[in-house]
């Protein structure tokens, strides 16, 4: 019976007949006497970081991670015809003619962790899979400057696949009470409130004296589906500057 393997694991096309007939619908089979070839893959990593960042409510950028799949590794891979990565969330497998490279970048636009399926099909059209895991996370950067009313920062900790949900977020979030005056400047109170589904799960307040700033860090396990940061001023002037730096992770 065939199996599936890892990243780094070569495995023989040989001994994947049934289970290669099974997961890509091919129609003929292969003899005994075949050759095949043994695919090896590698990702340059098995890890990347979604970054993005907004000013005031506006998003002022954003970057994806790319994950090379490097199919240079596998023996007698000239017999292959082509190569092919599905990345595990939901878009169509990206391939490539095996005389074009051995190299499939892939960009992975949400967090998940992905079971990435990298295949090759030789010239009789047999196809033989490896499953490669990869990790994708994700930080946020939000800040408000000179602000009197601080906006809700709201992120989404769904998934891009059908896979599990994040293991946690951080969240370290300052707010900074710029010295307007320098003498008898005044004090500001401030609450901040994590709000999901089922209502407020987490709080804190502060007081932040005068050209004083405070940091405010907190972790929230297994989230769900989207939350919402409400920071407040409760009391004291009116403007303040605001970083919220939060981590959408699946590791520890």
């Amino acid at each position: 019976m065939g199996v599936v393997g890892f990243a780094g694991i070569r495995i023989s096309a040989a001994a994947l007949i049934t289970s290669t007939l099974l997961l890509s619908g091919c129609m003929g089979l292969v003899g005994n006497d075949s050759e095949g070839f043994d695919l090896n893959v590698e990702p340059d990593s098995g890890h990347g970081m979604i970054y993005s960042s907004f000013q005031d409510g506006m998003q002022t950028s954003i970057t994806y991670p790319v994950i090379t799949f490097d199919f240079s590794g596998s023996t007698d891979y000239g017999r292959a015809t082509s190569f092919g990565v599905d990345p595990g969330d939901g878009r169509d497998p990206i391939t490539i003619d095996s005389s074009d490279g051995t190299e499939i970048p892939i960009e992975f636009q949400k967090h998940g962790l992905y079971s990435a399926i990298a295949f090759g099909v030789d010239e009789s059209g047999f196809r033989v899979n490896l499953a490669i895991e990869v990790m994708i996370e994700q930080r946020i950067d939000w800040y408000e400057n000179n602000t009197g009313t601080p906006e809700d920062f709201v992120f989404d900790s769904t998934p891009g696949n059908d896979g599990p949900i994040p293991s946690h977020f951080l969240l370290n979030s300052t707010v900074e009470n710029p010295s307007v005056i320098e003498i008898d400047g005044r004090e500001v109170d401030v609450r901040w409130d994590i709000v999901n589904h089922e209502g407020v799960c987490q709080s804190a307040a502060e007081n932040v004296g005068n050209g004083d700033e405070t940091l405010w860090k907190t972790i929230h396990f297994g989230p769900l589906a989207l939350h919402e940061v409400k920071l407040t001023i409760e009391e004291g002037q009116d403007r303040i500057n605001v970083h919220h730096a939060l981590e959408i992770r699946y590791a520890g």
